[in-house]
């Protein structure tokens, strides 16, 4: 897809030129020069109230021979209090699949109204993302357009767009991953994922298997991925972009290809969104290829704990008691507790591999969902210094995460009478015990945790402002913190 530049919509040699509308706002600017050239078609459509702004209303109207571009589309962007980024982006994602089923292929956006100059970024992500197609990780280049025409965004902006283009498709990418099926899509394919990427930029690969985890002491891990007939894997790409720093900033991703619950059986129900429980893992690795792309002066690592929760003979049972690679002990309360399992040994590999700052992405806890619902992502953090960093990152990108406190009475429902930590049944605020659970195994390193349970995938059919399916959460959050950990650092 190219994305170009105009100044000027009334002379496009184009399919469609969309027109945001907000609710309640006239036209002005941009809006009211097309409107004029295509003789009041506009105005007219606003004023008989066949359009009324509404959050992904769309309304194609024939413009004749007025003009070269075949249709004007007016899209909704709903009440201008309410918008945000990521609202932003997600209109523009239902305006480009409005776009792509009436056939549209050469698409101009206009810059006008809630659209401002400012909202660049937002919109050529929000339209890149809405060609993503659920069988794209078969390889079927997914909805694509052939162009994307910036109107009235100003001129010399190709590196913003280059950007958010860039974006757009790492986010894309998150999701046909997530959307891959577990039969074709486990622990070695992720890790495949990984060396591939790898290899396109020349990063440091590291794939730990079963023997080599059992060598670093990663029992739990291992556990989590007994009942299995594919092998376990621990996956560690680190990008050199500054190798005379102290700081290195890991990445760290859940990456369970297939969530049955094991012997701690899911139902039906429960299980169908289970390929999708490697968001993190997709979210990780879809950003450092950015981040390498980009060359940022920064050092990041990625780090995966790949395997498959299943019910086969050697599954862990609830019960059992496993020794982690930090040397604290685990009780087995619950086997569909898996993530902070696998999470906990891969952030003692990264912490022994250098990292000094801890941030993991992880559909950890059902409970997110019942917190803050599909529309945010609950977070923790030991550490205000890298939590600005993090909020920050998230608010470029578009993507809300909401701080959950710490409290340290909650410490407690963490014990065990026959180990160091339990792994569930804490019986309150699970979301946040969860979280605190893999704060104990940082080592004191600065860490933030993004649970991204509910935020990564919306299953939702009554939550009509977000998109329906995998969503790639955390992408575009995490190359954010490259760059600005990566300027902290300057």
């Amino acid at each position: 897809m190219d994305v170009t530049f105009s100044e000027d919509a009334s002379s496009l040699d184009i399919d469609v030129v969309a027109l945001p509308i907000a609710a309640g706002e006239a036209l002005d600017g941009p809006a009211l020069a097309l409107d004029r050239t295509v003789d009041g078609l506009i105005g007219n459509a606003l004023r008989a109230r066949e359009h009324r702004g509404r959050l992904h209303e769309v309304l194609p109207l024939p413009v004749g021979g007025r003009q070269l571009v075949r249709r004007v589309l007016l899209y909704g962007l709903g009440a201008p209090d309410d918008l945000d980024g990521q609202r932003m982006r997600f209109a523009h994602h239902e305006m480009v699949r409005a776009a792509r089923s009436y056939g549209y292929r050469r698409l101009g956006v206009v810059c006008s109204g809630a659209v401002g100059r400012e909202h660049l970024g937002d919109v050529v992500e929000g339209c890149v993302l809405g060609t993503w197609d659920r069988r794209g990780w078969e390889g079927g280049g997914g909805l694509g357009l052939q162009e994307l025409r910036l109107v009235g965004f100003g001129d010399g902006r190709e590196d913003e767009a280059a950007l958010a283009r860039l974006l757009g498709e790492a986010t894309n990418r998150a999701r046909d991953w997530q959307q891959a099926p577990g039969n074709a899509f486990g622990p070695d394919e992720l890790c495949q994922v990984g060396a591939d990427i790898a290899r396109r930029h020349g990063l440091e690969l590291e794939v730990l298997g079963e023997g080599e985890l059992e060598a670093e002491g990663c029992r739990l891990l291992l556990a989590v991925g007994r009942g299995s007939d594919r092998p376990t894997r621990l996956l560690r790409l680190h990008y050199h972009g500054a190798p005379g720093r102290s700081r290195t900033l890991a990445l760290l991703g859940k990456g369970i290809t297939f969530d049955s619950g094991g012997l701690s059986l899911k139902s039906t129900a429960g299980m169908e969104t289970m390929r999708g429980d490697m968001a993190g893992a997709a979210a990780v690795l879809a950003a450092i290829d950015v981040i390498a792309e980009r060359r940022m002066p920064v050092e990041v690592m990625a780090v995966v704990p790949a395997a498959e929760n299943l019910t086969g003979a050697s599954a862990q049972r609830v019960g059992d008691v496993w020794r982690s690679a930090s040397g604290k002990t685990v009780e087995i309360v619950d086997t569909d507790c898996e993530g902070r399992l696998a999470l906990a040994d891969a952030i003692t590999v990264a912490i022994r591999r250098g990292a000094t700052h801890l941030v993991d992405l992880a559909t950890l806890t059902g409970t997110a969902a019942r917190a803050l619902g599909h529309a945010a992502t609950p977070a923790l953090s030991s550490d205000p210094a890298l939590w600005q960093l993090v909020q920050g990152a998230a608010q470029a990108a578009g993507e809300r995460i909401w701080p959950l406190p710490v409290y340290p009475e909650y410490r407690t429902l963490l014990r065990s009478p026959s180990a160091d930590l339990r792994n569930s049944g804490y019986g309150e605020a699970s979301t946040i015990i969860a979280g605190m659970f893999l704060q104990e195994f940082t080592e004191g390193r600065p860490w933030v945790h993004l649970d991204i349970a509910a935020s990564s995938w919306n299953d939702n059919s009554q939550l009509g402002s977000i998109p329906r399916g995998p969503l790639g959460s955390g992408t575009r959050t995490c190359v954010r913190l490259a760059e600005l950990f990566a300027a902290e650092g300057r």
